[in-house]
């Protein structure tokens, strides 16, 4: 049986709020889990907010232990969280792409 997890790249304008939304209506949308990725370790309020309301932290490979020193646990390496995503929503930034 398939797992419908969505993974959202960024967590500005766009992501935050999408992942928030996603987290609130998880069940009627169908949704078994919901990633997000973080890319500078910055906006520790924000990121636990997300992780309480039940969305999972990922980041790159290279930062877990600067989220981890920082009080922010990353499940999954970003590599991960893409391999297993059902669909990818990018909100980063075009001069990050």
């Amino acid at each position: 049986m398939s797992r419908n997890v969505v993974h959202v790249v960024g967590t500005g304008t766009i992501g935050e709020p999408l992942i928030g939304l996603m987290t609130h209506f998880q069940k009627e949308l169908g949704l078994d889990e919901i990633t997000f990725h973080k890319h500078s370790v910055s906006d520790r309020p924000k990121v636990k907010a997300l992780v309480n309301r039940g969305a999972k932290l990922v980041a790159d490979a290279d930062k877990m232990e600067a989220f981890k020193a920082a009080g922010m646990n990353p499940v999954l390496t970003h590599e991960e969280a893409l391999e297993q995503a059902s669909v990818v929503i990018d909100c980063t930034p075009r001069a990050l792409r």
